[in-house]
């Protein structure tokens, strides 16, 4: 079931941000507006992973390494060296080759020169902090198309007027690291304890009674119970027989001895594509092959049958094109109005690749 929390409008979104964060619900839409492209447009995930610090939007770390890994130009990331005095990582890039490794280095003597480390946060998290800060320069310098201009929680609160002890719990906070309480020495009272009298009490916050979506449909588009329904799928697609066999001939498969599992599996991955049932040359897993040329051949083919995913690494959608329902998502996305294509970028962008809750999302879609 899709999330309470996606908003279809700008009144639903203040509803959530009220509902969500009732103190300060306009910082909530503003992170909103920055990133929740990024998180499916679940402004309930947004408030997990976003901040807004005097005003500006940021993330955690770990949510900028999730946004890059998401995007599928990411073939490794690692920490190599990590203490509390500094820590190096390597980024490889999945559409680089792969020798080219990035490598960076952050030091606690880096941070001094900034002037950060009287700040508490720094005192009393060094490791996590070298960390972050190496993650967030690794991400940013190698992977500028998914994350260029965002920058982490702690970098912006190292950089704000603010106390030390608003900005160490920020940082903890976006680290995922529980602060120790500051040892603080009590000067003795010349006047008596008085409680604190407020004015006004506290107003209960209004519930705000949220649509719920329709729940959709699930279940697989086929059945590939026998050969008959087999033969009966690729008639539905206009796909020609020949075709199929010619192709079948070449893995050295025979349909009539497959189960189920098997005909499901052969037409998702051999038959549905045009581009790999009429190649004769198909490589499989052919976005990891080492001819560049041969990779932007295979993807400028893949993009002319489904123009939606024309800027999209091949090694994000390669993996996935063996996946029914992703296929099935694909080519529904691909049959939309213009009007829905940044929705169905999205949807497609975001989805698991079994998720068929998806494509019948998209097919809903397709009726605004």
């Amino acid at each position: 079931m899709n999330s309470i929390y996606i908003p279809k409008n700008l009144d639903q979104a203040k509803e959530i941000a009220t509902l969500l964060d009732n103190r300060n619900p306009s910082d909530l839409l503003k992170v909103h507006a920055a990133y929740g492209g990024h998180f499916g447009f679940d402004m309930g995930l947004v408030s997990t992973q976003a901040y807004c610090l005097k005003g500006k939007p940021s993330l955690g770390a770990d949510a900028m390494s999730g946004i890059c890994r998401r995007s599928g130009l990411v073939r490794y990331m690692k920490i190599v060296s990590w203490d509390t005095t500094h820590c190096t990582m390597h980024f490889t890039r999945s559409d680089e080759p792969a020798d080219i490794i990035h490598e960076f280095t952050y030091t606690v003597e880096m941070a001094k020169a900034q002037g950060l480390t009287n700040n508490r946060n720094w005192r009393q998290m060094p490791l996590q902090m070298v960390r972050s800060r190496v993650l967030t320069m690794g991400l940013r310098a190698t992977y500028p198309d998914a994350v260029s201009g965002i920058y982490s929680a702690d970098e912006i609160a190292d950089n704000t007027e603010m106390s030390d002890d608003e900005r160490a719990i920020i940082s903890a906070d976006s680290l995922g690291v529980e602060l120790r309480a500051p040892q603080q020495s009590r000067a003795p009272s010349s006047a008596p304890y008085q409680k604190k009298v407020t004015s006004r009490p506290p107003q209960p916050v209004e519930p705000v009674d949220l649509p719920e979506p329709p729940q959709l449909k699930a279940e697989p588009l086929y059945e590939f119970t026998n050969e008959s329904d087999f033969w009966g799928i690729v008639e539905d697609h206009n796909i020609n027989k020949e075709e199929v066999n010619s192709v079948a001939k070449r893995q050295g498969e025979q349909i009539a001895d497959m189960n189920s599992d098997e005909l499901e599996a052969f037409f998702y991955k051999y038959v549905i594509h045009r581009t790999v049932r009429q190649s004769w040359s198909h490589v499989e897993q052919w976005w990891k092959d080492p001819r560049e040329d041969f990779i932007l051949k295979t993807h400028d083919a893949m993009a002319l049958e489904y123009p939606i995913i024309e800027d999209a690494p091949p090694s994000f959608y390669g993996p996935r094109l063996h996946e029914p329902a992703f296929v099935e998502a694909l080519r529904q996305a691909c049959s939309m109005n213009e009007k829905h294509k940044a929705e169905c970028q999205r949807v497609i962008r975001y989805m698991r690749s079994d998720d068929w809750s998806k494509y019948y999302e998209l097919v809903e879609l397709a009726k605004t």
